[in-house]
């Protein structure tokens, strides 16, 4: 708490110069508002109202006592959190563009400009109209001591210690300030720090105490609001007129607001004129280029700022930092063109740049060398523009190959061939010595094919000098010849094509593979060869050799075996021992007692021997609604198919595997076991024996489609009648019974009678639909009436001939 009402008489004593703490060393900025209380806040704001000041008046004296901007807004915002604000009549500095001033004028905003293309290719156009730079003037910046006092300003005096006073003294036009006690001060025309100075003297005539070495008394003296001027903005800007601006405002502020010269406006000429005369030329350019903002002067009232039409104008395109359109000074070079486009780019041709020329009624073409650029004077409409730089190498031979560092070298003077071997550390021990090359552009751009021999080179018989962006080539003995390879298939581990090793036995090729599967036969494993070249040379029936061998299971083969070593390209086959199957299994499901699943302990199991291994079935089974699962393996055209639509599309899987029901009598099969209904069973079947089923299932082209009790005795046509009968668009004699099992039964017919399938319990009859007929359409009765017309024509024709 005491701390907070220490800080309440610090900030009340910054803002005011209370007495007794107005003579403490008082550091504005470390006073922190947020530790204020509300009812600190508010005595405050009831200071600053008792002292007849607004809030921005009170605002503006704290900016000038040491606070700082964030302190100021934090204030105003606790003000606003209080509800408390200031009427915005009594407000008396210029705070934005756009606010009033003290005078009720309204400071100028900036002009929303439109350009074209052209325009926003002008260098120095986004100057002035940048989204990220802004030159909107700002009366909230600290002002200087060479600003110049006019009539309008408003000077701030604070007095405090022995004695306390506070003075706000607008100068007049007469350009006076009334200092009570002291009259009339002169002020008009000087810089604010002279100004300064001639205040304190006469305020010393009624303030003795602020003389001597150690004064009693203090005073602080300052410019609190800031005069509004107008100037003229004319010429060749995007929106010409006159702008009120703050004091403070300089050349380019108004030309900011302005929008700067437009398509024909001059960046390099602008005039500022002042009483009739100029009295200062801008060259924005020595801005943008060499950041020298001496020439950007501080405005007066009535100013006016000339912007002329252009006098050279320079397109400069290609490989330059900066490209667009320049404006050029009479007497300026294409250097200096070059040197406000930033120079070249890291991938121009610095030694020349072209120059189209407008030259009276024709254009010319010019082509400049670096030792023009400092004399070529440009000229009115000239286009520059800057080449890339080629991508020819002088000085480069490549080295690839069998070497031990291939790549790029340097070409010295007289590289000999030898001497770029050695660079590249010699050759490999693969490198093929008795032919190598070199691949050269002739003299006429076409290659040349230049063969050695490595050997010769190395024994120094022979050598050659080399030129740029030689091609050498030392060729690997593995490059010259196929890639060898041993393939191993079937029952191993790895299966599949093995780098070829010198020395490599049939042992040695299975223990790369990862030995033998468990259903491997090492008895019999067969080895082909291709033919030899020398065999081969000639046509014969023979394609090639076979052998054969038996290895044990830890890989050891007999004496003789032994020494047959395997050669390039060797084909091993290890096949499956005849009696090797893998247990299969199969699953029961439903009504038996015991079911699950359940091993296949032979290959010619049936379904009547798993039945009797699952316990029988139970009371409540349907034999007749029995059916059979079976794995089935997707046909190579569908598997080809597939294929092809998941190359297409990414996303999309399919199982090589898919399933289908396979049609059983159960009871026939238990009645009668081994016979052709008690079928062998396979990996993967399931069984599945439902309960007895009591509902029959009608679809299809009926008026109501649905399941009905089954009705001992009853026929098909019964259980239609009970789902509304047949619709119109139903194929009656198409009719069919699904019984549960799997099997179907179609309507047959004699003598126009239709003969329809038994119903047991668990059938589904459908109905299919008759196959629609489109209408023909009136384009098809056109053409067959003009048909008809035109056999009757035929007709009576022929008829009137024979009469």
């Amino acid at each position: 708490m005491r701390k907070q009402i220490i800080l309440f008489f610090l900030v009340v004593a910054s803002f005011f110069s209370i007495e007794g703490y107005a003579q403490q060393n008082i550091n504005p900025r470390e006073i922190k508002i947020s530790e204020l209380s509300d009812s600190q806040i508010q005595q405050i704001y009831n200071e600053i109202m008792s002292r007849g000041l607004s809030e921005e008046q009170a605002m503006s004296l704290a900016l000038a006592r040491g606070f700082t901007s964030q302190q100021i807004n934090e204030l105003r915002q606790r003000f606003e959190a209080l509800g408390l604000g200031a009427d915005s009549s009594g407000q008396d500095s210029i705070q934005s563009l756009g606010g009033e001033t003290s005078f009720g004028e309204q400071l100028s905003e900036k002009k929303v400009i439109i350009p074209g293309e052209e325009e926003r290719n002008l260098f120095g156009f986004s100057f002035f109209n940048s989204e990220n730079l802004t030159f909107e003037p700002s009366v909230n910046l600290p002002v200087s001591d060479s600003y110049i006092i006019g009539p309008g300003d408003v000077i701030y005096i604070d007095i405090w210690g022995v004695s306390e006073q506070s003075y706000q003294l607008t100068v007049d036009n007469s350009g006076n300030i009334n200092i009570p006690g002291v009259g009339a001060v002169q002020i008009e025309g000087l810089t604010l720090g002279k100004a300064r100075e001639k205040v304190f003297n006469k305020l010393v005539l009624i303030y003795s105490e602020l003389k001597g070495d150690n004064p009693k008394t203090f005073a602080n003296i300052y410019l609190g609001q800031i005069r509004p001027i107008k100037v003229h903005v004319i010429g060749d800007v995007f929106a010409p007129g006159s702008y009120t601006l703050p004091g403070t405002a300089t050349v380019f502020n108004a030309l900011y607001l302005a929008g700067g010269p437009n398509l024909n406006g001059s960046f390099r000429n602008i005039k500022v004129i002042r009483e009739g005369k100029v009295i200062k030329t801008l060259d924005v350019y020595d801005y943008l280029i060499n950041g020298n903002a001496s020439h950007n002067i501080t405005l007066r009232d009535d100013d006016v700022i000339l912007v002329p039409a252009y006098l050279n104008r320079i397109r400069v395109g290609g490989e330059f930092k900066r490209t667009g359109i320049f404006e050029a000074k009479e007497g300026e070079t294409v250097a200096d063109m070059i040197k406000y486009a930033g120079g070249f780019t890291d991938k121009a041709y610095h030694d020349r740049v072209e120059i189209f020329r407008n030259e009276s009624r024709r254009m010319l073409f010019r082509s400049l060398t670096t030792d023009q650029f400092e004399s070529e004077l440009v000229q009115n409409g000239d286009s520059l523009y800057a080449g890339v730089m080629t991508q020819r190498i002088e000085n480069r031979v490549i080295l690839e190959g069998a070497v031990m560092r291939p790549g790029n070298y340097e070409l010295g003077d007289g590289l000999m061939l030898s001497e770029l071997l050695n660079q590249a550390d010699g050759l490999r021990e693969d490198a093929f010595m008795e032919r190598a090359q070199i691949l050269r552009l002739d003299e006429n751009n076409q290659l040349q094919n230049i063969p050695f021999s490595v050997k010769e080179l190395i024994a120094g018989n022979f050598d050659l000098k080399l030129q740029r962006e030689d091609i050498v080539t030392i060729y690997s003995i593995d490059d010259l010849r196929q890639q060898r390879t041993l393939e191993i298939r079937g029952e191993v581990a790895s299966p599949g094509a093995y780098e070829y090793r010198e020395g490599m036995t049939l042992a040695d090729l299975i223990a790369l593979s990862g030995g033998f599967l468990e259903s491997a036969s090492n008895s019999y494993i067969e080895i082909s060869r291709r033919l030899s070249y020398e065999e081969a040379s000639m046509y014969q029936v023979r394609t090639g050799h076979l052998f054969q061998f038996a290895v044990s299971r830890d890989l050891k083969l007999n004496a003789e075996d032994q020494e047959f070593v395997l050669q390039p390209f060797d084909k091993v086959y290890v096949r499956k021992a005849p009696g090797f199957v893998t247990t299969g299994s199969v699953k029961i499901a439903g009504e038996v007692i015991y079911a699950g699943d359940y091993t296949l302990t032979n290959r010619k199991e049936r379904i009547s021997a798993l039945i009797k291994r699952a316990g029988g079935l139970t009371p409540e089974a349907f034999p007749e609604g029995a059916i059979l699962t079976r794995k089935v393996e997707v046909s190579p055209k569908v598997k080809r198919l597939r294929e092809k639509l998941m190359k297409q599309d990414t996303s999309l899987q399919f199982e090589n595997l898919g399933f289908e029901v396979v049609a059983i009598d159960l009871r026939e099969a238990l009645k009668n076991p081994g016979s052709k209904d008690d079928i062998f069973l396979q990996d993967g079947d399931e069984i599945i024996i439902p309960r007895e089923l009591q509902t029959v299932r009608i679809q299809g082209e009926v008026l109501n489609p649905n399941s009905t009790p089954f009705v001992k005795g009853r026929t098909l046509r019964y259980y239609i009648n009970q789902s509304g009968g047949f619709s119109d668009s139903a194929k009656k004699g198409k009719t069919y019974v699904v019984y549960p099992n799997g099997k179907a039964a179609a309507t047959t017919k004699f003598l126009f009678v239709r003969n329809y399938p038994k119903v047991f319990p668990g059938c589904e009859i459908i109905v299919p639909a008759k196959r629609q007929r489109e209408p023909l359409p009136a384009s098809a009765w056109i053409s067959i009436g003009s048909s008809v017309a035109s056999l009757a024509l035929t007709v009576v024709t022929i008829v009137n001939a024979i009469n």
